[in-house]
């Protein structure tokens, strides 16, 4: 079975929250082993993805988070995203990028026991990251 193939069965039997929590974990492993300017720029173009991602979702109107919180996400979102390029011009550190996947990656785990969020028809979400 290729790569591809096994990611797609992986994601159509995962819940959205178990999707999202790959992609957190995901990017934050490439941001931790970025060594040199090739990985760290793929590291932060994936972290920018995925916060392009999570943006689009919360801005659709199918979206089922109350819009209080849905204004937050998109607001950590818009911010990410600054960051992502801010560090890439400059080189600082990724620890408050990656701080802020911990916490997402916490309060979605929190989560596990509680039903998921109704599904929308955008494609799989970790394969949209990758």
């Amino acid at each position: 079975m290729s790569v591809s193939r096994y990611a797609a069965t992986q994601n159509a039997v995962a819940s959205p929250r178990e999707i999202e929590l790959r992609a957190f974990r995901y990017v934050n492993g490439l941001m931790a082993a970025a060594t040199d300017t090739l990985t760290r720029a793929v590291a932060l173009e994936k972290a920018h993805r995925l916060w392009s991602i999570l943006i689009t979702d919360l801005v659709s109107p199918g979206n089922q988070l109350p819009e209080d919180l849905r204004g937050r996400l998109i607001s950590l979102g818009f911010w990410a995203q600054k960051e992502t390029g801010l560090r890439l011009d400059d080189g600082g550190s990724l620890e408050p990028l990656m701080a802020l996947h911990r916490d997402m990656i916490e309060a979605l785990e929190a989560q596990r026991g509680l039903p998921a969020p109704l599904a929308t028809a955008a494609p799989p979400f970790a394969a949209r990251v990758a």
